[in-house]
């Protein structure tokens, strides 16, 4: 959700704009714009996810969509660890489970304290509470975590990268009520808050957060405030497989799962079209399987591969 204070920034955005400009100029000229990522595969993983109906923390929908996401990804060869918790809303305690997955085909125990050099790749899976609506949350929620789980395969074919990340699907992004200090984000506060105190060497290296990525008039803008160093990364990326115009910059803070991680020491980056926030779907019935693109779901896919590519280089 988009934070609404409204200061005028117009002279550090310049500056900004200009200076990300010059990092993807001097530093981008193959374009590949096929990495082999099928939207069509993860908008039927979507599929899939909208079939249980609208996934509120504690919900037999979300229990079905985590046992949806642990069984595909178990198949890929990615060993997925259940981060169950309580924690208080303003209607009461809920309970919420954020799903970890690293790769691990052979089984092999997995050390999940030590983060060192992973690079997280995250999605919240839930859908907000909203009365007398029947919201499924097909983009919002959903387009994400179809990407992650096409990811996850995808990824799956080339080991050697696949050991270097790690798929977080947290429960709990949306507000029971409105966002707040603790009203919101309650997946990623919880799973920030072990990374607070942990050895900076012990920490992810990263974090790239996907939300709301599925539209079919879908543009990405990022916070004018993620840091510099990712979002050269994701322009860098989207030129490289030539679809550099889908992406731009916000000019305010938003409030999403990023958030709780640059506080815990994680530097992320939100890959978000904020103007799907400001349209007609946004929590509404409209949210569904009919409003995606897997067009759009493939270019997202296709960008998040070449980052990878680029961090991770072949040896």
């Amino acid at each position: 959700m988009l934070n609404k204070s409204k200061r005028n920034r117009s002279l550090i955005y310049s500056v900004y704009i200009a200076f990300i400009a010059v990092l993807v100029l001097t530093g981008c000229s193959r374009k590949s714009s096929d990495k082999g990522f099928s939207g069509q595969m993860a908008y039927e993983h979507i599929e899939s996810l909208v079939s249980y109906g609208p996934r509120e923390p504690g919900s037999e929908a979300i229990a079905k969509a985590q046992n949806y996401i642990e069984t595909i990804l178990n198949k890929y060869g990615w060993k997925v660890a259940r981060q169950s918790f309580n924690d208080q809303t303003p209607i009461g305690e809920k309970k919420f489970v954020n799903l970890r997955a690293r790769f691990s085909p052979n089984g092999d125990d997995l050390d999940w304290k030590d983060g060192g050099g992973k690079l997280l790749i995250c999605s919240h899976y839930d859908t907000k509470i909203i009365k007398g609506i029947n919201f499924v949350g097909a983009n919002d929620g959903g387009s994400s975590t179809g990407v992650l789980i096409e990811l996850a395969g995808n990824l799956s074919k080339d080991p050697e990268r696949a050991k270097n990340i790690e798929f977080v699907f947290f429960d709990g992004e949306e507000a029971v009520v409105d966002f707040s200090a603790t009203d919101g984000l309650y997946g990623s506060r919880y799973y920030g808050k072990y990374w607070r105190s942990a050895p900076k060497d012990k920490k992810p290296q990263s974090a790239y957060v996907l939300d709301l990525v599925g539209d079919k008039n879908m543009t990405i803008d990022p916070p004018f405030d993620s840091p510099a160093h990712l979002l050269s990364e994701l322009y860098l990326a989207a030129s490289q497989i030539g679809k550099k115009s889908l992406f731009g910059i916000h000019s305010t803070p938003i409030t999403d799962d990023h958030v709780p991680l640059n506080a815990a020491g994680i530097p992320a980056l939100d890959i978000i079209d904020s103007n799907y926030i400001s349209g007609r779907k946004w929590h509404q019935e409209g949210d569904d399987l009919a409003s995606l693109s897997p067009k759009s779901l493939e270019v997202i896919g296709n960008v998040v591969l070449q980052i990878i590519e680029n961090r991770f280089p072949e040896n």
